[in-house]
């Protein structure tokens, strides 16, 4: 009986049980490329979340809104630009005020010269729903005096000054003109007008001015 004998390779070139065609070792597998979680997505949405972040401060900073102006916080005040010193409004201001009108925020923004004496009040409305009323005064300042103190003080605690110069129904009155928003939700406007000052009996050696303060509300934006 024959002895068995193992078939013959048939790989090409001779080469046999990995071996290399010349004999030699095979060459080495690479390595595999080590496995685990990258840090490259989490380094980007890292970085996406800073870029939000410092969008967001800008934003908030750029947005925020403007400090209030500058309000009388002393019952006398100084007014810059004028000789004259500013007292609140609001209790000379009672004979006219109803029904929470004006808004807290517009009578609070009504100042006149400290000395001033309340002579008058007068309701304008006609019945129309729409308040509208002033009230009289008497400074011993003069009418420049006065209007300078208007068109100072009126823009320093907040009110809008669009016009100064002749009353429009008195050629011999001054008036300052400003607007305000109202906490109620509506504009406000006060017009400060000022007469001629005179030197009649009882008044002092640099005369008497009268001055209306007139507020009034606006239901529709002009």
């Amino acid at each position: 009986m024959a002895l068995y004998e193992p078939p013959t390779d048939t790989r090409p070139n001779g080469a046999s049980n990995g071996a290399s065609p010349n004999g030699s070792a095979p060459e080495p597998q690479r390595p595999p490329k080590p496995g685990g979680i990258s840090m490259r997505p989490a380094m980007v949405v890292l970085g996406i979340a800073t870029l939000l972040v410092t969008l967001f401060v800008v934003v908030g900073v750029t947005s925020s809104p403007s400090a209030p102006p500058p309000s009388h916080v002393a019952t006398s005040s100084a007014v810059p630009g004028s000789s004259l010193r500013a007292e609140p409004a609001a209790g000379l201001l009672s004979p006219i005020l109803v029904a929470g009108e004006p808004p807290t925020n517009v009578r609070d923004a009504v100042f006149v010269p400290t000395g001033s004496t309340r002579i008058s009040h007068q309701d304008n409305s006609g019945g129309s729903g729409e308040f509208d009323a002033q009230v009289e005064f008497r400074s011993d300042a003069s009418q420049a005096a006065l209007l300078d103190f208007f068109g100072s003080d009126m823009k320093l605690v907040g009110w809008q000054v669009f016009d100064r110069g002749p009353a429009a129904h008195d050629p011999n009155a001054f008036e300052v003109l400003g607007k305000i928003a109202g906490t109620d939700g509506y504009y406000w406007e006060m017009g400060a007008t000022v007469a001629p000052t005179t030197f009649g009996a009882g008044a002092t050696t640099h005369g008497q001015t009268d001055f209306t303060i007139r507020l009034f509300q606006i239901q529709d934006e002009q």
